[in-house]
């Protein structure tokens, strides 16, 4: 790993009685009073079930207009706001760190559909993981891949904090071949990965004006 690529330090945990107060704060129609109860009872919901830890708020949730989704004010335990978007039934859950929760909603839809055509070619991403733990491909995986892959940036973040990379831009296609084995939604990463080397060369003279890309998680 170059100088350029030497990984941040991670966030650090904050107490919960501070997370609390934050996300009790975003009851905006609630008097100071009420949210102080709010957070002397402690309402709030802890999750762990995936790389991102955050604690939710379960009185401040918004229904998608079919009633298949549910986003909740959430924060993570580093302290982070988000969407912590439910579907209903055993679906990927989804974090968005959109301020509008419809917003959150249609981040969450668009993604899981893309993981579901995905999921369709799973034998092809696999291949390639597989080629890059051996050797016989190699491309870089950068923090933008995650960006245009189906997934939640948050939780690749998380996944890199865990195993020392936090704040790194990139990693060898081999090292996310192998974080693939402990988190299989790294695949998606590495298929964007893939795509993005296949993009033709430009030719000397020759100026195309590329299509901009799909963004899961844009500018949230």
């Amino acid at each position: 790993m170059s100088a350029d690529r030497i990984p941040a330090p991670a966030h650090a945990l904050q107490r919960p009685g501070a997370l609390f107060h934050k996300l009790a704060d975003e009851r905006r129609m609630m008097s100071q009073s009420e949210r102080d109860t709010l957070v002397e009872n402690a309402v709030f919901t802890y999750v762990d079930r995936t790389w991102v830890t955050l604690w939710y708020d379960p009185g401040h949730a918004i229904r998608s207009n079919c009633g298949g989704m549910t986003a909740y004010r959430a924060i993570t335990t580093t302290g982070d706001l988000l969407w912590y978007v439910a579907p209903e039934g055993d679906a990927p859950v989804y974090h968005a760190q959109c301020a509008d929760p419809f917003e959150a909603i249609e981040h969450a839809t668009v993604a899981l559909g893309a993981q579901a055509d995905l999921n369709r070619r799973w034998i092809h991403i696999e291949r390639l993981a597989q080629d890059l733990r051996s050797g016989a491909l190699q491309f870089d995986v950068t923090l933008e891949d995650a960006r245009l892959a189906p997934i939640c940036p948050n939780g690749f973040r998380a996944l890199m904090a865990s195993v020392g990379l936090f704040g790194a831009r990139s990693i060898s296609g081999r090292t996310a071949a192998v974080l693939m084995k402990v988190e299989p939604s790294v695949g998606y990463i590495i298929h964007a990965a893939w795509i993005r080397t296949q993009a033709p060369v430009p030719q000397a003279g020759v100026h195309a004006v590329p299509r901009a890309p799909a963004v899961f998680e844009a500018a949230c």
